[in-house]
């Protein structure tokens, strides 16, 4: 009997399903793959056949891959760089020569124009700031070469997104050059061209795409944020640098980050615990954004923009000595005995042309100031004070005749209510 429920009991054992390790989509064949720890099971989208693959062999550190459609099969690519498994029909094919490196962890995989590429990654305590690219006739991973001056700066772990003919690198976290441990987070946008083969700073964002789960539909990226981990959700237009910014749903708070999910038309699909769901972005998910701002501020625009300024206020400085230099020259000037103005001489008296030379070269003065410099001896004060007046008026009724303004102003002197403090206007009179 107890040998029948030891039977029975193993049975039991052996019976249980294995948990699925992940679950990844290939949009490409409309394809689910559901890894366990054996095998994988394919499951095309449009239908429920189920077709199990078995590893033979099984990589090398399995489960730590990533997949990838590629060269018209799933391809498990090591994490930690190197290893390069094919999955075919019933089996898996390892087809790289390579060997395990260990110094792309977290690096962006894509595929570009058939040719399966790697960027960045960390190992070793340094980032890298290059692509690495699988070559068919060598099985090895070959660094691609680049053109021009420009490099993004070593970092891993960031953001990246391939539009067309253009790759997108959001920052990434920098390695401290004292630790080799992570440092501070990178804000810079860079974009390679793969046609011109040059990097290009774009500028700095202030949008964290960190804490994000991103969907690409078309030229647009869906990032779905949590409500604990983030503020909002966000629609991402890389080509026209635009962040729409919108309130978090349902939806948002059950997509999981290291799941997949993917657009069927207008519908949203993603897994949760490797359970399929389906949902539709209503109005309020996607259609009705709080505000919308720059994802970064275009460097080349803002060199633009400064230059123009500069240019501008270059200008504007210009035009303005050459405006004071032709006022000046227009202006009336003093000359011995008189002021003359173009061709014409208007004479002053003595006393006038004392009190207009200490002023040019005072620019204020009292009267005490001025009296000891046009007063006589043999005179009173009374008398030295009407000169003084008399000359002022004199001189004010020739300037506004010369150039319609006054030259001297009179005020009171704010320590001392009975003195008179006399100012002189600049530029009427050279």
């Amino acid at each position: 009997m107890r040998l029948l429920f030891f039977i029975l009991l193993s049975a039991q054992t052996f019976a249980q399903p294995q948990i699925a390790i992940k679950t990844w989509y290939d949009k490409i064949n409309e394809t689910t793959y559901t890894f366990y720890e054996d095998h994988v099971v394919r499951e095309p989208f449009l239908n429920n056949k189920k077709d199990k693959i078995f590893f033979n062999p099984t990589p090398i550190d399995y489960p730590e891959y990533s997949s990838i459609w590629y060269d018209g099969a799933l391809h498990l690519t090591s994490k930690r760089g190197g290893l390069v498994y094919r999955v075919e029909k019933d089996t898996t094919v390892r087809i790289d020569r390579s060997f395990q490196h260990r110094k792309q962890n977290k690096a962006s995989q894509f595929v570009y124009r058939d040719t399966l590429f790697r960027y960045g990654g960390y190992g070793f305590w340094r980032a890298n700031n290059f692509f690495t690219y699988f070559d068919r006739t060598t099985k090895e991973w070959e660094y691609y070469p680049i053109e021009g001056f420009q490099f993004p700066p070593e970092a891993y772990g960031a953001p990246c997104f391939l539009l067309g003919d253009t790759f997108y690198s959001f920052g990434g976290t920098e390695v401290d050059k004292f630790t080799g441990l992570a440092g501070q987070k990178n804000n810079d946008i860079w974009t390679f061209d793969f046609t011109t083969r040059k990097w290009t700073n774009l500028g700095k964002t202030a949008v964290n795409l960190y804490p994000y789960k991103t969907v690409q539909k078309d030229s647009l990226f869906y990032l779905f944020g949590h409500p604990m981990d983030t503020d909002h959700n966000l629609l991402v237009d890389l080509m026209n640098n635009q962040v729409r910014i919108f309130t978090h749903s349902f939806t948002s708070a059950n997509i999981s980050k290291t799941e997949p999910a993917f657009f069927r038309g207008d519908s949203l699909y993603y897994y949760n615990n490797n359970n399929l769901y389906s949902a539709v972005l209503s109005e309020n998910t996607f259609n009705n954004p709080q505000h919308v701002e720059r994802l970064f501020f275009d460097q080349r625009t803002l060199f633009t923009n400064l230059t123009y300024i500069a240019l501008f206020a270059f200008v504007i400085l210009v035009v303005s000595y050459l405006w004071i230099i032709y006022q000046r020259t227009r202006a009336p000037r003093l000359v011995r005995g008189g002021i003359r103005k173009k061709f014409d001489f208007y004479p002053l008296r003595e006393e006038e042309e004392l009190i207009l030379g200490l002023l040019q070269s005072k620019l204020t003065a009292t009267t005490e100031d001025i009296l000891r410099v046009i007063g006589r001896e043999e005179l009173s004060n009374s008398q030295n004070n009407k000169r003084k007046a008399d000359a002022i008026v004199e001189i004010n009724n020739l300037m506004k005749q010369l150039v319609g303004k006054k030259i001297i102003k009179t005020r009171k002197d704010p320590n001392d209510k009975r003195q008179l403090i006399y100012y002189y206007k600049r530029n009427l009179l050279n």
